[in-house]
This record gives C-alpha cells, structure tokens and sequence, in this order.
C-alpha cells in the first residue's frame, strides 16, 4: 500500500502546529504524532480529473475555497457564545459544555432546559429554507458534478447534520465510522460534502480521515453483511446502523487510536487545517472521526454533514423524507 507523506498542497495562511506537536485526541486517549500525516489540499480550480483520481484512489478530497458561509449568529440566543465577542468567532461563553450538546445527542437532554433550547434552535435553524438553500447551492453542486459526471440529477438529502463542538467537552467526539452503515438503504455511491462553519484548526476538533481506507471498510462491511445472514436479520435488521453486530451508536469504535492499531493496518490518520470555505468530499466507505476540541482559545467548531445522491441511481430514500430529527432512526 502507498504511503504518502507530502503536506498539504495549499499551505494555510496561519501558522499550524507541527505533526510532532500535535496532541489530537479521541474519546479515548491520544494519537500519537507518528500515527498522523497531514492530508493533501486542493485549491477548488484544480482540473476535474485530478480531483477524481484523488477522490478515487483515497477515498477523501480536502477542497480549498469552495464556499464561505457564517453561522454562528443563529446560536447566538442560546447563550454558547461569550458575550462582547463576534459571533462570526465563535467563543464558548466557557460554560458547561453538557449544556450544548450536538443534535444527534437530543434524547438524552430531557432534563436540561438550557440544552433543550440550544437542541431546538438547532433543529429550528436544520429545517429551515436557508439550510435548505446552503445544502443546494451552486457551488457546492458544482464540485458535485465533478465527482460524479455521471450523475444526472444529483441533489442533496433532505436529512442534513449539524454539528457543534464545544472545547473541552470529554467524551463527544464522534466515534470512528464510514457513511455507509447509515445509508444502507442503497447502494454506496452517496457523495459527502463535509463544511467546516468557520475556520477549523487541528486541535479544534475536527474530522480525521484514515488513509486508503475504501478496503478496510468494504471488508468490514462484508463481514457485517455476513453476520447478519448468520443471525437470519430480516430487511430492518440488515439495513439498521444499530443492530445487534454494531457498536454504541452504530461506530466501528469509540476510540481512533485502538482502531488504528486494530485494523488500519499501517495507515495513518490525516489531520487538516481546514478554513472558512473549504469543503471535504468523501467517499461513503471513506473511514473517518471526529476529535476532542482543545483550542486554546476556547473557539467551537461547528460543521454541516451534507449528503448527495442522484435521481437517476438507486439511493437510501430513508434520508430524504424529512429533513433530522430526534429519534427519526437513522
């Protein structure tokens, strides 16, 4: 397998830590910087093809400059920013973070008021025309068409996921997981669009993508596939991101660093700095994860998960029925 250990194509106009110094860290523990690389960038007039090949040989395409959007005024009345900053900002009010869970978290904030309004401003803000409006501008589209030129008439799922990450906040991160074990409705041809909301700098929590990771995905898949046989799951079973043979909320694992070492097989981690404006897309065997948030500056890290498909192919029509919400099983 190529390993590849070039930096980023398109430095960033800050100045980021080195790999050495980097202390990125999962649910459980930390990554060590020889388990890391960074990953390639792309400025977004890079010629088609060669976005292709990346998108086809990795699995994951790191996109600069594809759209900037601001969104934090839309939090503003929660009370998770810190008053007198700019909202475009984001600083946490430093708070308890538990009050300001992410949506995917909702069932358990029964009894907590102020995480209930920040939850229902989320899904206020998620069903609404303007999120609507960002998941199908065209200049997301645009790159759609890239990836994907066969496609003709893609569009965006109506079940789109935001997500905050407050620093600080132990044991949030998303867990280890490829977009397939939720979209098994159909087959894996659906093309994510990951939006950093704001600048998002490595120790900020955001997304981390494992290397040439389309086999060990379609192997894990596999062998899910063939348990579920083994157990006689019926069409539910089979198609459900939390049966019987998955982990806590349907992730491969909970812990980046123990995956790593238990099926990576060599493969390193890649850690972005991602900007205002950049766009990930990835693959729906692409394994990634998030990582706790430690800016030292005490900023949220906020990020749209938008999913496309096309009219034309077969597709999880679970995801476009209604736009997130609680307790919707998916």
């Amino acid at each position: 397998m190529p390993i590849r250990s070039e930096p980023p194509l398109v430095s960033p106009p800050t100045p980021v830590p080195t790999l050495d110094e980097l202390e990125i860290e999962g649910n459980v523990g930390k990554i060590a910087p020889d388990k890391l690389r960074w990953m390639p960038s792309f400025p977004a007039d890079t010629p088609a093809e060669v976005l292709r090949n990346e998108f086809e040989t990795n699995g994951v395409v790191h996109v600069k400059g594809v759209i900037p959007r601001e969104y934090f005024e839309t939090m503003a009345e929660t009370g998770i920013l810190k008053e007198g900053t700019d909202p475009t900002l984001g600083i946490f009010c430093g708070g308890n973070p538990t009050d300001f869970v992410s949506a995917d978290t909702a069932k358990y904030v029964d009894d907590n008021p102020v995480a209930k309004r920040h939850i229902a401003l989320v899904f206020e803000a998620v069903q609404s025309d303007w999120a609507k409006a960002f998941c199908e501008n065209e200049h997301i589209l645009n790159f759609v068409h890239k990836f994907k030129p066969d496609w003709a008439e893609p569009f965006c799922f109506k079940r789109q996921i935001w997500r905050s990450n407050i620093p600080n906040s132990e044991g949030s991160t998303t867990g280890v997981h490829y977009d397939h074990i939720f979209l098994r409705g159909g087959p894996p041809i659906a093309l994510t669009a990951w939006v950093p909301v704001g600048d998002v700098h490595p120790l900020q929590g955001g997304l981390i993508y494992l290397e040439d990771s389309i086999p060990v995905a379609r192997k894990i898949e596999d062998g899910f596939t063939a348990q579920g046989r083994a157990k006689g799951f019926g069409k539910e079973d089979a198609l459900s991101a939390f049966n019987s043979n998955m982990g806590v909320a349907g992730m491969l694992s909970r812990d980046a660093g123990e995956f790593q070492a238990q099926y990576a097989e060599g493969r390193r981690w890649m850690v972005a700095n991602y900007e205002a404006g950049d766009v990930v897309f990835h693959h729906s065997f692409s394994i990634h994860a998030s990582t706790t948030n430690r800016d030292p500056d005490g900023v949220i890290r906020l990020s749209a998960d938008l999913r496309y498909a096309d009219r034309e192919h077969p597709y999880d029509d679970r995801w476009d029925r209604a736009p997130y919400h609680a307790g919707d099983g998916l």
